[in-house]
């Protein structure tokens, strides 16, 4: 057995699922606003957040009681919903994109009377042909409330903000590297904070079974099985099995089967390695065995997700 599998320190495995997934940041709206003003969010199916930097608003979808949004708030959708920001519920509603639009021209809307709130407003786009259970534990709305000025994540914030002051927009390579941080450190938060969490965050929180995912992730192409894993965590295989269905959902070998076609798809898709190489990285043992896992979950071979992709970009 490999030596580093008694080496897990500071092995983060929500970083190792964003990365994998390819979560990538940017702020899409950054804006002082005067009152009255409103907008509203269509469906993304990807996370979006709201940080009041000054002044108080709501945010709120058909599905949830409008959250009260105060200085240094921050509220998360994970899953992307329909939903508005104003500074009071009931107002007139203006497209999102459209005020984005008008700032990225250096003409903000809702500037009319004094100056009532500043704004942030981040997205977190994902490779969403590889859905992993950790944004599916989230609830539709989280709310960050009263961060301290000194917490590290009102820390990346302030870094954000002063960036954007700086560079003086919003598509800028600084502003979304620590826009992907600030994500990371909000789910962390959350699944330190909460316990009322569930799914992939109760297995997070639970000691052993937090182990076998660091296990997991920092050694996906070990040869797993139930015996080896339980040993490690100190779980027989029954009892182990019946933890991760609980909180995850799935069979640990379910899991790791799922977490190996992942990384196969972010190597396959991103990069040039050969398929021999990167099945033995992960576990797939030949091309041949990943050739046949990758088709059976995508319903296509990875040379042919290659092929497509080449002709894309030869076309553009």
């Amino acid at each position: 057995m490999s030596d580093r599998l008694n080496d897990e320190t500071n092995f983060d495995v929500v970083g190792d699922v964003l990365e994998t997934l390819r979560f990538r940041g940017s702020i899409f709206f950054y804006s002082e606003l005067a009152a009255p003003w409103g907008m509203s969010l269509e469906h993304t199916g990807i996370p979006r957040f709201h940080i009041g930097m000054s002044g108080n608003c709501f945010v709120g979808d058909d599905d949830h009681a409008a959250v009260r949004v105060e200085e240094t708030d921050i509220v998360m959708l994970p899953t992307g919903n329909s939903h508005w920001i104003a500074d009071q519920p009931g107002r007139k509603l203006i497209a999102s994109q459209l005020a984005g639009e008008a700032c990225e021209l250096d003409s903000p809307l809702f500037q009319q009377g004094r100056i009532t709130n500043r704004l942030m407003c981040g997205i977190v786009h994902y490779d969403q042909e590889s859905p992993h259970p950790l944004l599916d534990s989230l609830p539709g709305i989280v709310h960050f409330a009263k961060l301290d000025s000194t917490h590290p994540i009102w820390s990346t914030v302030t870094l954000i903000d002063s960036e954007m002051l700086r560079a003086g927009g919003i598509g800028r390579t600084i502003v979304d590297r620590l826009t992907e941080v600030l994500f990371l450190q909000l789910l962390n938060y959350y699944a330190e904070q909460h316990d009322t969490a569930s799914g992939f965050f109760v297995a997070l929180r639970d000691r052993r079974l937090q182990r076998a995912l660091t296990l997991i992730h920092k050694e996906p192409g070990f040869n797993w099985s139930l015996s080896i894993l339980g040993d490690q965590v100190g779980m027989s295989k029954a009892t182990l099995v019946r933890h991760f269905k609980d909180s995850i959902g799935i069979a640990p070998m379910t899991y790791i089967e799922n977490w190996r076609i992942m990384k196969a798809y972010n190597l396959i898709k991103y990069g040039s390695t050969p398929l021999e190489q990167i099945a033995g990285s992960i576990g797939f043992g030949s091309a041949r065995t990943l050739n046949k896992s990758f088709q059976r979950h995508y319903g296509y071979t990875p040379n042919e997700m290659r092929r497509r992709l080449q002709a894309s970009d030869s076309r553009e």
